[in-house]
């Protein structure tokens, strides 16, 4: 290989994706960022292949770049533009103001991604005055210390001006993370309430299949380093992040797709119809109890419960297979203690994926979902649907409560206290229950505590009848899973792929609606059609 193919080679592999970045950051527009990219690609790749002697491929490209992208700012300002020949053009030919302008926007890039003592020594020295030994006073550190500091600083920003710095694609394009957990959350719902925040949730995708740097979050995100650190420590307090050593920090809990076309496909190829005809044989043969007044205190029609009992029995062939199998996960005595008084391993669902899926529709939101006394309910909750299960948790206590007490007729809609009226304008507000006729009914299914007993038995006796195919679905999920999920995580990967086993859950409605077998979604009771509610 010559080393004008070299060059090349390097170009395209190394530079192409940072002067993309660079655009990015520089201009709002992703069509203006594009269109300059690939000028400025198309100027360098000239230079290349014209045989110009170039001793730093990157300094050469940072070079360019800037160049043109002065030319950009002049040429919308003026109207004119200077062009690039063989050689670059030199300062004089540019807006003075504008290379000041952007000298001090490199100047404060390089501090923003600047850490800790090295950043704060920096600004106390050069722009609040302070001696060394002053700031050595103030941060506790020796005069030398703070010396030694400054002279390291001074270099990594003479040499980070002159760099195209790798902007990451979260700095434009940020992911979305969903977490939750098994066990119980914390005092203030940790860790769910820990990566209620884009940032947050973007550190946690950023850090997790290897360790990184404060400076590597900083590019990625395209966050200067002061809330990239806050944020950092946060994590850390909270234990959703480590530091796994000397100023490098890796996501500690794991992290799956939230819907993994791929594994979707292999387990929909492998297992259907032969699941859902199982399925279905075994919920027709129990029809009559299922559609007994005890079983169905609300009324449904048999295509309405099966939105619940679909996911129930679907459902739960996952749930015993992790229980009954050996398979390694940690067992809950194990799970640690956390620091704000919960008992929990937390896992996330990376929604950063927004292409459509074959069964998107169907994906359940993390099924079952459950909340704690006096409102015990569980549930599954569609993407489609527009309840995010964060909504559902934070339910004021007793509404569901309110509602089973109406359900069971212990309690009369008109004769409802102060406090149980505003409990219930609750549950219409959420359409828990809805006006048909002038009459309020339930929206969503409910069942008292022993029938609720009788149904898992039944769905335990039809896991045992597919326990051959949910075997050979947890191995294709195991195994696509072994090459994403850092070695570190591989003890709490069996709390969690199991839950991938939901799949069937996704395909079943598939196959149901494609059977014309369930009932037709309304805008009124969409948002409840899988939820359980017991006591």
């Amino acid at each position: 290989m010559t080393d004008k193919e070299a060059m090349l080679q390097a170009f395209e592999r190394d530079m192409i994706p940072k002067v993309y970045g660079f655009c990015r950051q520089k201009l709002s527009s992703p069509e203006d960022a594009e269109d300059l990219s690939q000028d400025i690609c198309v100027e360098v790749l000239k230079s290349i292949r014209a045989g110009k002697e170039i001793n730093n491929l990157n300094a050469y490209v940072w070079k360019i770049s800037n160049h043109m992208f002065f030319n950009w700012l002049r040429k919308k300002k003026y109207g004119a533009v200077c062009y690039i020949d063989d050689t670059v053009a030199s300062e004089d030919d540019i807006e003075g103001e504008i290379i000041l302008k952007e000298q001090k926007n490199l100047l404060r890039r390089e501090l923003s991604l600047m850490s800790g003592n090295y950043r704060r020594a920096v600004v106390m020295h050069y722009f609040e005055n302070m001696s060394c030994e002053d700031i050595g006073r103030a941060l506790g550190k020796s005069e030398g210390t703070v010396k030694w500091w400054l002279h390291d600083a001074r270099q990594a920003i003479e040499k980070g001006m002159n760099t195209m710095r790798s902007y990451g694609e979260k700095s434009y394009r940020p992911g979305s993370l969903y977490v939750s957990c098994t066990g119980n959350p914390g005092a203030d719902m940790e860790p769910i309430i820990c990566a209620k925040r884009k940032s947050a949730q973007n550190i946690l995708l950023a850090a997790y299949r290897e360790p990184v740097t404060i400076t590597e979050l900083c590019e990625e995100l395209g966050i200067s380093a002061p809330y990239i650190e806050d944020e950092v420590a946060y994590l850390c307090e909270n234990e959703l992040m480590k530091e796994v050593s000397k100023g490098k920090y890796q996501t500690d809990f794991v992290i799956l797709p939230a819907q993994n076309a791929k594994i979707g496909n292999k387990i929909y190829e492998y297992a259907f119809p032969n699941f859902y005809k199982k399925l279905m044989e075994y919920l027709e043969g129990k029809r009559d109890i299922l559609t007994s007044k005890k079983f169905n205190l609300v009324g449904f029609t048999w295509d309405r419960l099966l939105w619940v009992y679909i996911h129930i029995f679907a459902e739960f062939a996952g749930k015993y297979f992790k229980i009954f199998n050996d398979i390694s996960y940690v067992k809950y005595n194990d799970i640690p203690l956390r620091p704000n008084g919960g008992k929990w391993i937390a896992f996330g669902f990376d929604n950063s994926d927004t292409s459509p899926k074959k069964f998107e529709k169907y994906h359940g939101w993390d099924g079952p979902v459950h909340k704690t006394e006096p409102d015990y309910t569980q549930g599954f909750f569609h993407f489609w649907s527009g309840i995010d299960s964060r909504d559902y948790f934070n339910t004021p206590s007793g509404v569901f409560a309110l509602c089973r007490q109406i359900i069971k007729g212990e309690t009369k809609i008109d004769e409802l206290t102060e406090d149980e009226k505003y409990l219930f304008s609750i549950a219409i507000e959420k359409k828990l229950f809805i006006k048909e006729n002038g009459v309020f009914k339930p929206n969503y299914y409910y069942v008292n505590d022993k029938e609720r007993r009788e149904i898992e038995k039944m769905a335990q006796e039809f896991a045992e009848s597919v326990q051959d195919i949910t075997r050979g679905a947890y191995d294709i999920i195991l195994e696509e899973y072994e090459k994403t999920v850092p070695k570190h995580l591989r003890r709490q990967m069996g709390n969690f792929l199991s839950n991938a086993l939901t799949i069937f859950v996704t395909c079943s409605l598939y196959e149901a609606e494609r059977d014309g077998i369930l009932s037709v979604p309304t805008e009124n009771n969409r948002y409840w059609l899988s939820l359980i509610a017991t006591e």
